[in-house]
């Protein structure tokens, strides 16, 4: 009789411990489908660090719809060619805009507004850039969506 309840008290105790422990991991956010999806904050904190980074952005629903400032956060000094919002249409350079390093210019898209002021929104990012000194094609994707809230065109 003591074998058997001295079994239930260990099973017990086992079952408490991982309870706790899968508690613990779901607040941290250890389970990447529990979790909710990325901020506004979270969005502007990446892109800005990005290699080629989105400082600042204003989505809007009039013309021109949305309005990036965009950052060359590499070394070296690149030739913008195009960005694109969710694969669709973009703003496409024939012949490029340099971008030295540290410097950031501003862009206007057409293609990528919202339709209704206050409206979140989340853009998928991809920037397709070359090194002004070798030629070399670079395309960058953003790991996280460009997040934020959609503002009414003035």
């Amino acid at each position: 009789m003591r074998r058997a309840q001295a079994a239930i008290e260990y099973l017990i105790i086992l079952a408490v411990v991982v309870i706790i422990a899968l508690i613990v991991i779901g607040v941290i956010g250890g389970f990447p489908g529990m979790t909710r999806g990325v901020s506004e904050r979270d969005s502007a904190a990446y892109w800005a660090g990005a290699d080629v980074g989105i400082t600042r952005y204003f989505v809007a629903t009039g013309t021109p719809t949305t309005q990036l400032i965009v950052r060359n956060n590499k070394l070296f000094q690149i030739n913008l060619t195009n960005i694109t919002f969710d694969g669709g249409n973009g703003i496409n350079y024939t012949t490029g805009v340099l971008i030295s390093p540290g410097s950031a210019i501003s862009v206007n898209m057409t293609a990528a507004g919202c339709a209704t002021g206050g409206q979140s929104f989340s853009k998928n990012v991809v920037i397709t850039y070359k090194d002004a000194t070798y030629g070399v094609q670079y395309t960058f994707t953003g790991e996280k969506p460009l997040v934020g809230t959609c503002q009414t065109a003035t």
